[in-house]
This record gives structure tokens, C-alpha cells and sequence, in this order.
């Protein structure tokens, strides 16, 4: 491997790294500003505060993307995955737009919520933070072996895991739902469900990117 080779090499395994990082710092004020919903300074707080993580990340994918698009055929393995390994990092963008879109959603619609419902919420919010860093483990781990000689990533336990958080979040959204028109107006249980709804696109998008990673994976 020349010089110029390693260099390029480490420097999409850093920016990987970064932008990975900056996800993470995004959809950890999640549960944070659902735990403050309420208190209305708080929550408009968290709510500029995972806005602005999300434009971060934003800029880290960009610049990441960038430098993957660079790879030269002398890189073999990250030249000849650059397509699939750009889209990877264009699924993982969806989960940042996700939880800024529901806190977004959730300070528009601004609607009276059941303790339990908050506290079912922060459960999903929590298990996507948990789901998240699962699939950042793995994405990490699969690029260091594109760009060094390591031997290709064991993924499947933590795509497993990550399809289970996903069901359980399902199940708490099918809660919330239920009780909602069980106990609520009809209009304010439709509220309940579009937030849910809204809130479930997180783990989604990372159980998506998750099966993107499996299909990248497959190829090495």
C-alpha cells in the first residue's frame, strides 16, 4: 500500500469515525428533549439543539462522501464499494432527519400527552439510541476492513439486535396507539398516532441501514 494510498485510506476511516460520532451526539438529545417536553424553554432548547446536530451531520456525510468519491481504483476495496458504501452513509443521514422531524412535528402540534405515552415515547426514543450504536459499531468495523488488511466483519449479531429493538419499538408504538384511542378523543388520539408514527421512522432507518450494511457486507 503506497503512502498516498494509506493516507487517503485512514483519512475515509477518520471521517467515518467523525460522522458516525456526530449521529450519535444527535439522537442522544432525543430521549433529552422528550424528557423536558413540558417545560417549554427546555424543550425549545433541545429541540434548536438536535437541529443543529443534525446540520452537523449533514456536513460530516458531505465531506465523508466526498473523500469515498476520491478513491482511486490502486484503493480496490473502497474503490470498488464506493457506491455501495455512499449510499450506507445516505441511509444512516435518514436517522438524524427522522428525530429532528419528530421533535419538529412534536413542537408544532404541541398536543396535551398522558404520562404514560411520554414515558412509552422515551422508551422508543432510548432503544434508538441503543439500536444506533449497535449499527455504528458495525459500520465502523466494516470500513476498517475495506481500508486495511483486516479480516471482513462478524455483523449478524448486531443486525439481529438491532431487527429486535426495531419490534420492540413496534410494539410500543402499537401501545401507544391503542391506548390512545382508547382513552382519548378520536382527534387527539389521531395526534398521538401521527407523533408515533413520526418518532418510529428513527428506528426504522436504522434497521434500513442495517440491511444495507448486511449488503454491503455480502460482497467482501
Amino acid at each position: 500500500m503506497g503512502t498516498r494510498t494509506a493516507e487517503h485510506t485512514v483519512d475515509v476511516a477518520d471521517r467515518t469515525g467523525t460522522y458516525l460520532t456526530a449521529v450519535e451526539d444527535c439522537l442522544v438529545v432525543l430521549p433529552q428533549a422528550l424528557a423536558v417536553y413540558g417545560d417549554t424553554q427546555a424543550f425549545a432548547d433541545a429541540t434548536a439543539e438536535l437541529g443543529r446536530q443534525e446540520s452537523v451531520c449533514d456536513d460530516y456525510r458531505r465531506r465523508l462522501c466526498g473523500a469515498v468519491g476520491r478513491a482511486r481504483p490502486e484503493f480496490t476495496a473502497l474503490y470498488l464499494r464506493g457506491a455501495e458504501l455512499t449510499e450506507l452513509f445516505t441511509m444512516v443521514d435518514a436517522v438524524p432527519d427522522a428525530a429532528e422531524t419528530f421533535v419538529r412535528d412534536l413542537d408544532a402540534m404541541s398536543p396535551t400527552l398522558t404520562e404514560p405515552t411520554v414515558e412509552r415515547l422515551e422508551d422508543i426514543a432510548a432503544l434508538a439510541c441503543e439500536a444506533n450504536a449497535l449499527l455504528t459499531e458495525a459500520i465502523e468495523a466494516y470500513v476498517r476492513a475495506l481500508v486495511t488488511d483486516d479480516s471482513p466483519p462478524a455483523i449478524a449479531d448486531a443486525v439481529d439486535r438491532i431487527t429486535e429493538l426495531e419490534s420492540q419499538c413496534d410494539q410500543y408504538r402499537d401501545e401507544i396507539v391503542v391506548r390512545a384511542f382508547e382513552g382519548q378523543s378520536t382527534a387527539d388520539a389521531l395526534v398521538v398516532r401521527e407523533l408515533v408514527r413520526s418518532l418510529d421512522a428513527v428506528p426504522d432507518a436504522i434497521e434500513d441501514a442495517a440491511d444495507q450494511l448486511v449488503f454491503c457486507r455480502a460482497d467482501m
